[in-house]
């Protein structure tokens, strides 16, 4: 019997992990060219039944870390290393690779939950666990595309080779601006105070998130 259950928990994860080949690149897709369908599909989505959410996509939390392990992937393959440090902190981090994927996850998350609490604070909302929800797992949909193309772009620098280096600043200006467009975009349809308005309001919070990701990585160094 307990054969049997291992096998078809087995089943099932084959299954799940072939259905991330086909749902993967299709969620990409979205995320990076059709961002105003995403966040109107998120929205729809999470007014279902959980057992019926996501069900032709990846899952927006399961989508960023995915996106977060293939910029690590892509690394590897570029032949980027990270520069050792005297931190015992970073050294045991980087020296796992489940301990390196997990505190990127976190330092990426940063933004998705700085931006969706940045959206309830303006609304007025009260911020807590049930109205976080949707703003941040949204906010996990557009994270990612920015984290594999800034992820991508910090290891092309990170390649010696003058060639490298140029396609690698291009790819994170490129990023840059893309995630600073969809996030104008986001609070000027959530919010309607006017483009200027929700770009400033885009910048504030993308800029806090920032500050607390140095500020995360200053403490981890100094430890």
């Amino acid at each position: 019997m307990d054969f049997l259950k291992i096998i078809r928990s087995f089943e099932e994860l084959l299954y799940e992990a072939m259905t991330w080949l086909l749902f993967y690149p299709r969620t990409l897709w979205r995320c990076l060219f059709h961002p105003d369908w995403i966040i109107a599909y998120t929205d729809k989505e999470l007014g279902e039944k959980p057992g019926e959410q996501f069900v032709d996509t990846i899952s927006p939390p399961l989508f960023l870390i995915m996106s977060i392990t293939l910029t690590y992937g892509i690394g590897l393959a570029l032949g980027a290393r990270m520069q050792s440090n005297e931190s015992e902190t970073l050294r045991a981090i980087t020296g796992n690779v489940e301990n390196l994927l997990a505190f990127r996850a976190l330092f990426l998350s940063m933004f998705p939950i700085v931006m969706a609490a940045g959206l309830l604070r303006t609304r007025g909302q009260p911020i807590d666990r049930n109205t976080l929800r949707s703003p941040f797992y949204l906010q996990c949909y557009l994270a990612a595309p920015f984290a594999v193309m800034a992820g991508t772009a910090t290891s092309l620098l990170a390649v010696p080779g003058p060639h490298h280096q140029l396609i690698g600043g291009v790819l994170f200006v490129v990023a840059a601006v893309w995630f600073i467009t969809v996030q104008t975009r986001w609070f000027f349809h959530q919010i309607e105070p006017g483009w200027w308005t929700a770009f400033g309001l885009a910048m504030r919070y993308l800029g806090l998130a920032m500050l607390l990701v140095v500020l995360i990585g200053i403490a981890l160094i100094l430890v």
